[in-house]
């Protein structure tokens, strides 16, 4: 059997010794591996990335980091390609950023790659998770514009379990997901969080309680009204989102799809893989 066919047939997750990666990465960006092999292959260590603008950017690819192989392997190409330069055009003119579930913070690095004078408070609660938040940041040199918070957010303050299944990257207070483990975690509203620091534009990725969240940041919506990109994985989940922004004066709501930006009337089904929408007044 040759090596590609075992990689294919291999359920888990491949790492490869630092040697190799550098070679995977020049054939994947070549496309001479194809998107099922590179999935399987796990990056570590420092990486140079490229914004929209193809400025550089460093990117530290954790052994947790689920994520890493889509961001790393094609620079980029094939990981949220409609929302990426969405969200770095608004960046361009925005005050503040609320990255809402940061994850490891490639959002964050985007939004300020696109605006050195934007300051963002990126939000994650995941104890196992913050850690690759606070290198990505440091890399970077930004520590005196990032604010992090190891905080969930929702409606109201309070503690709650955050549901933390196999893939790291849909940790949730949401009790319907799977976990593999939980830990209780802090939680607090946007409101409470970000004061009176103006706030342009919002991602929210916390796995089917963006209503929630919603709930919690009226005052800064009030003051604000920035644009917000939040993720919706199912019909119900974005009608739920839909109602709330409505409540909340936001008419506009668009789907972030293959193509680039469409309408998301009643009735819309958000496709696999690009579950993400723009919401705006």
């Amino acid at each position: 059997m040759k090596p590609l066919d075992t990689i294919r047939r291999t359920r888990g997750t491949v790492r490869l010794a630092p040697g190799l990666q550098q070679t995977v990465r020049t054939a994947a960006l070549r496309g001479l591996v194809p998107r099922q092999v590179w999935n399987r292959l796990h990056p570590t260590g420092t990486w140079t990335l490229h914004d929209p603008d193809g400025i550089p950017f460093l990117y530290h690819a954790a052994r947790e980091d689920l994520m890493a192989r889509c961001v790393v392997w094609t620079d980029l190409r094939h990981w949220e390609e409609t929302t990426q330069p969405v969200l770095f055009e608004l960046a361009r003119t925005a005050r503040g950023f609320l990255d809402v579930g940061a994850f490891s913070g490639i959002y964050t690095l985007l939004a300020c790659q696109a605006n050195p004078e934007l300051r963002v408070v990126a939000m994650e609660p995941n104890p196992h998770t913050i850690g690759m938040l606070r290198r990505n940041v440091e890399i970077n040199g930004l520590g005196d514009r990032v604010t992090l918070v190891q905080k969930a957010l929702s409606d109201g303050p309070g503690r709650a379990r955050l549901a933390i299944p196999y893939d790291t990257t849909a940790a949730s207070l949401n009790a319907a997901t799977v976990p593999v483990r939980s830990v209780e975690v802090e939680v607090s509203t946007a409101d409470e969080v970000v004061g009176d620091q103006p706030i342009d534009l919002v991602k929210i990725d916390v796995e089917g309680l963006e209503p929630e969240v919603l709930h919690g940041m009226t005052r800064t919506i009030a003051a604000h009204r920035p644009a917000i990109i939040a993720e919706c994985l199912d019909a119900p989940a974005l009608e739920r989102l839909r109602a709330t922004a409505d409540a909340l004066g936001y008419r506009t709501v668009q789907h972030l799809g293959r193509t680039g930006l469409s309408p998301a009337g009643e009735g819309f089904v958000p496709p696999p893989f690009y579950a993400n929408f723009l919401l705006t007044p």
